[in-house]
């Protein structure tokens, strides 16, 4: 009983203590690109704060892919914002980022079919570092906002920036599990004379990991105009999250070839490493598809019975210790 308290204590104080700094957080110049798909949101739900959360989200349904780059802010409206994040023409959002703070100066919104463009003269800080559990921090914002449909308005704007980094766990998604992850919430409200906005999101972080991008992401939305109010969820995951973060529950990693991909018939998985014992295969929402049993440093994966798409593989030792991991293409 006592070693059982003993865990649970340092797994507590584990998560109470992890923090979220600049250097994993804030975009910057020179930052990797990443992707993000929309998946479905009706069996996600945020779930309580505090530490020792558990999160298990078998996320499905995933489209809208949208391809982000970081670059530097040559908008001199946004000034003094100097990073951009761009996922399309009608799709920038202006930060100033340091070692310190983060702060947003606004871009493109697209809310329950009402598309707007922001910006903010008093910036909303969205994090003042390093954040751990229950680091709050609440800036006055405001500016203006250009509306563009389904009515064209310019309207000046007030409103507050909230964030709480509330929780901290464990995040499991199909074919990975994240074991230090903490979770910060957004919530601004945006008050015009022609409507308010409320956005609240909840984005999942895996600290330690090479991707500044949240894992998951959920956001909601409630605009309130004289024709009513709208609310609306949407949910986001990183798309290589299977990759993101791989040395958090991995063994230092071996070499492992995986050819053809894509691939229409058969997958060839090949190492040099004599610890690899099998391949573990995974479709998108994390279903196994295959076990093969790897023999003297090769396996070959028949994929006449799969389907056209995107499958993750996990290569594992005898104690189903994962060993590498990646994805590949089954294209008919």
């Amino acid at each position: 009983m006592k070693k059982i308290i003993l865990t649970l204590f340092i797994s507590i104080s584990f998560y109470a203590n992890a923090q979220l700094t600049a250097y994993h957080h804030a975009p910057a110049v020179g930052d990797i690109n990443y992707s993000t798909y929309q998946c479905d949101s009706t069996l996600i739900t945020v779930g309580s704060g505090g530490a020792g959360q558990v999160w298990n989200y078998n996320i499905s349904n995933l489209n809208s892919l949208k391809n982000y780059t970081v670059s530097a802010s040559l908008n001199a409206a946004y000034n003094p914002a100097d990073v951009q994040v761009t996922s399309g023409t009608d799709n920038t959002l202006y930060y100033k980022s340091n070692t310190n703070k983060l702060e947003y100066y606004g871009g493109d919104l697209s809310l329950n079919g009402v598309k707007m463009n922001v910006k903010y003269a008093s910036p909303a800080v969205f994090a003042i570092y390093p954040m751990s559990l229950n680091t709050t921090t609440t800036s006055l914002t405001s500016g203006t906002v250009n509306i563009t449909s389904p009515i064209t308005t310019t309207q000046a704007f007030s409103g507050t920036c909230t964030v709480l980094a509330d929780a901290t766990g464990t995040l499991t998604l199909p074919a990975k599990t994240f074991t230090n992850v903490i979770r910060v919430v957004t919530t601004q409200t945006l008050v015009a004379s022609v409507a308010s906005v409320k956005l609240q999101y909840y984005d999942y972080y895996s600290i330690g990991s090479a991707a500044k991008a949240a894992v998951l992401s959920v956001q909601n939305s409630t605009v309130t105009s004289l024709a009513g109010t709208n609310i609306q969820t949407i949910t986001f995951v990183e798309k290589d999250y299977e990759l993101v973060g791989i040395k958090e529950t991995q063994k230092p990693s071996i070499e492992l070839s995986v050819f053809p991909n894509p691939a229409s018939n058969f997958v060839n998985f090949t190492t040099t490493s004599t610890e690899v014992a099998k391949i573990i295969t995974f479709d998108v929402t994390g279903k196994i598809v295959a076990t093969e049993t790897m023999e003297m440093g090769k396996v070959k994966l028949n994929v006449n019975n799969l389907s056209s798409g995107v499958y993750m593989y996990h290569a594992v030792d005898k104690n189903n210790q994962v060993l590498s991991t990646g994805k590949f293409n089954v294209n008919k």
